[in-house]
């Protein structure tokens, strides 16, 4: 377990970075793919809920601290995003890797972080065109997500791979 939150964390590092210095400014129809929210969903996915937040909260922290945002504010939310992703993981199937459900969890979890860092801007005071905002930069990001949210998935999964069942998880399921 320690060596899971040692390279989620280091995994969680370079992927910030990257998408902050290379994909942000990287657009394709005013939106641009959030790869960082499929890492974040596909470790939350694949570890649970306690393991997604905790996650998120590394993931928030590094983007608040590079990008000299207001300090917290992705970190909440993809706390709420990795917890929310992680309990719909342990709710369907973590044995087997169904893109259906790996679609399902990234559109939510996109959903949730747009609608989300909308709010909080709202509630900091600043305002902000809705309309405008969700035709012009949150369907395009939608898109982009959903596209490489399998292939991020299977290329997280071989660094974390599902562990075996333990004999007790094996006799529970078979009572």
């Amino acid at each position: 377990m320690t060596l899971d939150v040692l390279k989620a964390a280091a995994l969680l590092l370079v992927v910030a970075i990257a998408q902050l210095t290379i994909l942000n400014p990287l657009e394709a129809v005013d939106g641009s793919a959030d790869v960082l929210l499929c890492v974040l969903v596909a470790l939350a996915l694949l570890r649970g809920p306690a393991f997604g937040a905790l996650a998120g909260f590394w993931a928030g922290l590094v983007v608040d601290t590079a990008s000299l945002g207001t300090l917290g504010l992705t970190s909440l939310l993809l706390v709420l995003v990795g917890y929310g992703v992680g309990w719909f993981g342990e709710v369907t199937s973590v044995r087997s890797p169904q893109p259906v459900r790996v679609w399902l969890a990234v559109a939510g979890a996109t959903v949730v972080f747009f609608v989300g860092s909308a709010l909080v801007t709202v509630l900091l005071g600043s305002s902000i065109a809705f309309g405008s905002s969700v035709v012009r930069s949150f369907l395009p990001a939608l898109g982009l997500n959903l596209l490489i949210a399998y292939p991020v998935f299977v290329v997280v999964r071989r660094l974390f791979p599902v562990p075996s069942p333990t004999a007790r998880e094996v006799i529970a399921a078979a009572d």
